[in-house]
């Protein structure tokens, strides 16, 4: 009998000695960065702690911090906001993860709630605000999908790693992306492989497998990057953080299926600030880039630069307002006509974080205009950066997380069915007469005047005031109703063809009964 219990206590011992092991190791994985290796410790230890608020939380962390499927921390952080102590920030969390899941609704209101416990800084009121603009952008541009088709390209060009920014050349005769696997490149802390850069040709109408770019490019302690090229491919732009460069972008020329003629760009556009990707026009005498230097519209703006008579490049310029925002915006890549240049941005009409939109040139006045989203399911609530046009317009190429991949993001060609729907983006903010006083309460309604039908209904956003509605070519009646003040209405046309326009921003003043 003494025997027995001595075993008994033996096992308990053994048993509780591995659970503080894991819950040491978990905390290392998750404090490192290592969300992944955190993820599968924590799920261990939820085994014999369901109901452990800290676990829960944690699991609902690691999942919006990996790119497996965030969708998946909704119910691990829906069981750690029942807790009598639950953070403050598991509401913004699970908001966060309520998008993912396109619960839009539901995110809006665990942002709202995470607003009124939260006691933090400004930034962190002005991040949320801006995650329930993305959700009511998302509703209004999820009326309006593009009909594409996704191609994963497959094992020869993807792994279970991370696959990302591609460009193809125009024709589409080979492919340059850079991707995380296990190459014999150097681990990260947080488990990460560093990045290198792979190239693959096609042959009888498909890819081969990838392959290193240059040995002389890639090395096994840094991170090196392709985040440009030409339309036609005889140029590249690549970023290094090595023992060669950390923080700037360089021009090379690539022919043959080999980079030639490395060189820094100059100070006109390398600056003490960030400089983060770019493009190069056809012809090699224009590079879009984008940087976070001081003088821009607010976090890191698009800027150009010209090649002059002399070869040098001239001081930059920036894009100006109607493609730069207060937000991000970033990943340019332009067209071989060099009339459309696709960008990625947190601002404009974004349905979480960075979406893929595309801008026109305007050559009577000189600038870019009708800044549009490319729509859903090309943009999604997760990032979608760099997307990479063919000469046809038909086909594109991005990196995106979808139920079919290899398990991170993959690389996917996009074929666009149909002609894109047109629609325009009307949007601006609901106030008082004197334009001083956000207005709450406020509903909208919209009749489409070819029918006498209701088209749709609305609300502002009851923190700033702001709404948008997407609409189709056409006559409309909006109406705006809140109760105190005069009925607001207006007839609205949605033009198309040479009148077309992609934005209509309107600020509404309403009258005091």
């Amino acid at each position: 009998m003494k025997l027995f219990f001595i075993s008994v206590f033996t096992f308990f011992v053994f048993k509780l000695a591995a659970q503080e092991n894991i819950t040491k190791t978990a905390s290392e994985n998750f404090n490192s960065g290592n969300f992944n290796q955190a993820l599968v410790n924590y799920l261990e230890l939820l085994k014999t702690e369901p109901d452990n608020s800290k676990y829960n939380y944690r699991i609902g962390v690691c999942y919006l911090n990996t790119n497996i499927d965030k969708a998946k921390a909704v119910s691990y952080l829906e069981k750690a906001i029942q807790s009598t102590d639950a953070d403050p920030n598991s509401y913004y969390l699970l908001g966060r993860a309520y998008h993912f899941a396109y619960r839009f609704k539901d995110a809006i209101k665990m942002y709202e709630k995470f607003k009124t416990l939260h006691k933090g800084t400004p930034e962190n009121i002005i991040d949320t605000d801006k995650q329930i603009e993305y959700c009511y952008n998302a509703i209004e541009l999820m009326k309006f999908p593009v009909d594409v088709t996704f191609t994963n390209l497959g094992p020869t060009i993807n792994s279970k790693y991370k696959d990302y920014y591609p460009f193809v050349s125009k024709d589409e005769s080979f492919l340059i992306f850079n991707s995380k696997r296990d190459d014999g490149s150097s681990k990260m802390p947080d488990g990460s492989f560093n990045s290198q850069i792979y190239f693959s040709k096609t042959k009888n109408g498909a890819f081969t497998k990838a392959r290193d770019l240059d040995q002389n490019i890639n090395t096994i302690n840094g991170n090196e990057e392709i985040v440009g090229m030409s339309p036609d491919g005889d140029f590249i732009l690549l970023y290094f953080e090595n023992d060669k460069d950390f923080d700037n972008l360089y021009i090379a020329e690539f022919q043959n299926d080999e980079v030639k003629n490395l060189q820094k760009l100059p100070k006109t556009i390398n600056s003490k600030s960030h400089e983060i990707a770019a493009t190069i026009s056809k012809n090699g005498d224009v590079i879009y880039f984008a940087s976070d230097r001081e003088g821009g519209f607010g976090g890191v703006d698009l800027y150009m630069s010209l090649r002059l008579p002399n070869g040098e490049w001239a001081p930059a310029q920036n894009l100006g307002s109607g493609v730069n925002t207060p937000s991000d915006e970033d990943f340019p890549n332009i067209s071989d006509d060099g009339k459309t240049l696709y960008f990625s941005s947190k601002g404009h009409t974004s349905m979480g974080e960075y979406d893929i939109f595309k801008a026109e040139w305007n050559s009577t006045k000189r600038i870019w205009t009708d800044v549009k989203n490319i729509g859903f399911p090309v943009n999604t609530p997760e990032d979608n950066t760099n997307f990479r046009a063919s000469e046809n317009g038909r086909n594109g190429y991005i990196s995106a997380l979808r139920a079919d991949g290899f398990g991170d993001f993959d690389i996917y060609s996009v074929t666009f069915n149909e002609i894109e729907p047109d629609y325009t983006v009307l949007k601006g903010y609901i106030t008082t007469e004197d334009a001083t006083t956000i207005i709450k309460d406020v509903f909208i309604s919209v009749i489409d005047l070819s029918n006498d039908e209701l088209y749709g209904t609305y609300l502002t956003n009851p923190i700033t005031g702001r709404y948008i509605i997407i609409l189709p070519q056409g006559n409309f009646n909006m109406m705006i109703e809140v109760p105190g003040f005069k009925v607001y209405t207006e007839n609205i046309e949605i033009q198309g063809k040479s009148d077309y326009r992609s934005l209509i921003k309107r600020d509404i003043a309403l009258k005091k009964e």
